[in-house]
């Protein structure tokens, strides 16, 4: 399997803006303000906070997509950068044109 196809299959399965919203909050803003929260107020803030934030993420494959983030645990690596990648072509505007790539035979795929 290349990258490109596996960026494809990551990107249909995070392909409504709600589930790409609450990854961009869970998986980093989130964490974010789970470890300011422990440096600025208490140690355990973070311990509340950032598993929280992640289960929220978590949680939006089952009741926004309707699909299982399993798949992606077969290369994690990939799904890291697939995720700062959705990132920043989000923030930049830029990753419409990733979405439009996407065909039906991505969205049945249950293995990116």
């Amino acid at each position: 399997m290349t990258y490109d196809a596996y960026w494809l299959g990551y990107l249909a399965g995070h392909a409504d803006a709600k589930t790409r919203w609450m990854h961009y909050f869970g998986l980093f803003f989130g964490q974010l303000l789970g470890i300011y929260g422990s440096y600025a107020y208490a140690w355990w803030v973070g311990l509340l906070i950032c598993p929280l934030s992640y289960y929220l993420a978590y949680l939006s494959h089952e009741f926004v997509e309707g699909n299982s983030n399993k798949p992606y645990a077969t290369r994690p690596i990939w799904s890291v950068v697939s995720f700062f990648r959705m990132m920043v072509l989000e923030f930049s505007g830029q990753l419409s044109k990733q979405l439009a790539r996407l065909t039906p035979e991505h969205f049945a795929s249950e293995h990116p």
